[in-house]
């Protein structure tokens, strides 16, 4: 896991094209501009998720992770708190849909967490759990970009 602020991103495009693709997406801000939704950028290799949201309560939301994707989710306006965990230490609450690239599970009681705001960046690799979604101290509106990386 990764987390930093947009005006730094440049140097982790060195970690591979597809991250470069991502933030050079993010920096020209259009994507952002879309409604929510999924939009496709490179076939299957990358393709943004515009979402609005309110955050919850940590007991409310699920941790995650991915096996062909990376997630650079990126926070246009709002703040949240993320939880974060090695999914290896996790348990499996829904098995791993090959469909949606996606395995939840259930909250461990202890783990990470990370607040990020407005402007800020968090890179999860495959088999980084991660819970976003969720409220600080109380429930904020985000407007994220999640930019999906197909691992190369």
């Amino acid at each position: 896991m990764i987390v930093d602020t947009l005006e730094n991103a440049g140097i982790y495009g060195a970690l591979g094209s597809g991250l470069h693709r991502a933030f050079q997406l993010l920096r020209e801000g259009r994507i952002a501009t879309q409604e929510d939704g999924r939009y496709e950028i490179d076939d299957q290799k990358l393709f943004c998720l515009v979402q609005r949201y309110t955050t919850q309560p940590a007991g409310e939301r699920k941790f995650e992770s991915h096996e062909r994707y990376i997630d650079v989710q990126y926070v246009q306006s709002g703040w949240e708190t993320i939880g974060f965990a090695p999914a290896h230490t996790l348990t499996v609450k829904i098995p791993y849909n090959d469909e949606k690239d996606i395995v939840y599970y259930e909250t461990p009681e202890h783990y990470s967490s990370v607040q990020v705001r407005e402007g800020m960046f968090t890179i999860f690799y495959p088999k980084d759990a991660h819970m976003p979604g969720c409220q600080l101290q109380a429930p904020s509106q985000v407007h994220k970009v999640v930019v999906k990386v197909r691992v190369e």
